[in-house]
C-alpha cells in the first residue's frame, strides 16, 4: 500500500486536533470575558468570536479533507483485498521446459477454462494478464515481451530431403 495517503491522513488528523485545541482555548477566553458579571469589551469579544469562527471553519475543512483521505485509504484497502482474493485463485506452475507461470487452481475454476497468467504482470503490476498461444511458446496478452516456453517440439529428422 502507498503510505503517502496514510501519512497524509495522519497529518490532517494531527492538524485537526491542533485546530480543535485552539478553538477550545478561544471558547475559554470568551467565557472568561463574561464570568463574574463583568461587562466584556465588545471589540475584544468581537475579535475572539471572529477568531473562533475562523478556527471552526478551518477545523471543518480539515475534517472534510480527513474524510476524503480516509475514503481513499478504504478504497485502496478494498483494491488490495480484491487483488489478494484474485491472486489466491492461482498457483505457481512450472512448465515442462522450466518456465514459471501462474495457473488457475482447479479448485477455483468456477466454470472458467483452465488458463495461465503472466507472473511478471501479476507480481510487478498487480494485473491478471492471460497467456495466449497453444504452441511451444505462450505470450502475455499485455506485454508481448513476456514469453514463456511450454514445450519443445523437435525438428523433423533430416532424411536427405530438403525442407526448402
Amino acid at each position: 500500500m502507498d503510505l503517502t495517503t496514510f501519512n497524509e491522513a495522519l497529518g490532517l488528523a494531527s492538524s485537526a486536533v491542533g485546530l480543535t485545541g485552539k478553538a477550545a482555548s478561544t471558547i475559554t477566553a470568551i467565557k472568561g470575558m463574561f464570568e463574574g458579571g463583568k461587562t466584556p469589551d465588545s471589540g475584544e469579544a468581537s475579535k475572539l468570536l471572529n477568531e473562533l469562527a475562523n478556527e471552526l471553519t478551518l477545523a471543518n475543512m480539515t475534517n472534510v479533507q480527513i474524510s476524503q483521505a480516509l475514503k481513499a485509504l478504504n478504497q485502496e484497502l478494498l483494491r488490495q483485498d480484491e487483488f489478494a482474493r484474485e491472486k489466491a485463485r492461482y498457483e505457481l506452475f512450472q512448465t515442462a521446459e522450466g518456465s514459471l507461470v501462474f495457473k488457475l487452481s482447479d479448485a477455483m475454476r468456477n466454470n472458467q477454462p483452465a488458463h495461465f497468467i503472466c507472473p511478471v504482470c501479476l507480481n510487478r503490476d498487480r494485473l491478471v494478464s492471460f497467456l495466449q498461444g497453444n504452441g511451444d511458446y505462450r505470450t502475455c496478452q499485455t506485454d508481448h515481451h513476456h514469453v514463456y516456453k511450454f514445450a519443445d517440439t523437435p525438428y523433423p529428422n533430416d532424411s536427405g530431403s530438403s525442407y526448402f
